[in-house]
């Protein structure tokens, strides 16, 4: 019996040497460093992090199928200071196409102003804490190109139409879409993950803080998002302030169709470029 169990020993190291031996090994991993420091002065401190970090990304193609895995590389440098309200931030982001067997290449890096960020589907999200009467902003990058495309004070709108992958949704944004410029009208934005097809300013009277809710509607329930599959491509973006103030803006035949608008006096909706 100890003769048997010494070979069986023998068998089952041997088979795990095997196994040791056909492992794949990992490549060299990619590293980031972190750090946290205060500047002290006379009148107060500033506490100032700048925090690195890695993920990887799988991303659609215009089909439905994985076209990409990225490598992102987040930088997030954020101050506080004594007695001044807010966290100022700046964000930087660097993607990196991955194939096995290459080095990593560079595909695209920006840079925004924000505190934090993830992925959303084909967007990166940016987002600026918001402070006092300074709203929270989102700033939405293609996370295949790298090109910045909407500036929004809330989520993105969703509208499903007929079709397969990535190119079947439209988005719906509203917020001012340069930073700290708030005596400008914010702008309502419209278009795909690739591109913003219409732009148009909201113009009033109203401050900036005073923004309104946003909705799509098909008809008088108001939705986040819609699907609208086997349906006509008409819907209406509603903007509703705390007042009770109402905005109907028509999209059809997949435009805003600003000259059909319903907008109570004193407003105007202006075409961008």
């Amino acid at each position: 019996m100890k003769m048997m169990a010494v070979v069986l020993i023998a068998v089952l190291f041997d088979l795990q040497n095997a196994n040791l031996s056909t492992e794949k090994k990992p490549e060299s991993p990619y590293r980031a460093e972190s750090s946290a420091y205060a500047i002290h002065g006379k009148d107060g401190s500033t506490y100032v992090t700048e925090n690195r970090s890695f993920r990887f990304a799988e991303v659609l193609g215009d089909s439905g199928n994985y076209e990409a895995v990225l490598l992102l590389e987040e930088t997030y440098h954020n101050e506080r200071t004594d007695f001044m309200e807010g966290v100022r931030g700046k964000a930087t982001v660097k993607a990196w196409t991955l194939e096995r067997g290459r080095q990593r290449e560079l595909r695209w890096i920006f840079h925004e102003t924000g505190n934090e960020g993830e992925v959303e589907g084909r967007f990166f999200r940016v987002t600026a804490w918001g402070c006092c009467d300074i709203p929270t902003v989102y700033s939405y990058y293609n996370v295949l190109t790298g090109k910045k495309l909407y500036v929004s004070n809330s989520d993105l709108l969703k509208v499903w139409w007929d079709g397969d992958g990535p190119q079947a949704w439209r988005y719906v944004a509203l917020g001012n879409v340069e930073n700290n410029k708030f005596n400008q009208p914010p702008q309502l934005q419209y278009g795909t993950d690739k591109k913003v097809t219409q732009r148009l300013s909201v113009v009033s009277a109203r401050e900036y803080y005073d923004a309104p809710q946003m909705f799509v509607a098909i008809n008088e329930q108001l939705e986040k998002s819609l699907d609208l599959r086997g349906s006509p491509r008409n819907f209406v973006i509603v903007l509703k302030y705390q007042d009770g103030v109402e905005l109907r803006i028509p999209v059809e035949n997949d435009a805003i169709r600003p000259e059909t608008a319903v907008l109570p006096k004193g407003y105007l909706l202006r075409l961008e470029s």
